[in-house]
């Protein structure tokens, strides 16, 4: 398993040379969003279509 700034600079190596700040923090962001869904989903912390479609309707 990679450090989370080993991580980091995979991410910034597979990005093309004239990648802007903003699509560089995307990218980061996004990668950490993925990590958390996948770590969430594996620790059953998920919520269901049933239960999201019930607090949607609270709103």
């Amino acid at each position: 398993m990679l450090s989370i700034k080993d991580n980091a600079k995979k991410i910034i190596d597979d990005l093309p040379d004239d990648v802007s700040y903003d699509e560089l923090i995307k990218e980061l962001l996004f990668k950490r969003m993925v990590e958390r869904g996948i770590r969430d989903s594996q620790l059953n912390k998920i919520t269901s279509d049933e239960d999201l479609g019930r607090e949607i309707e609270k709103w």
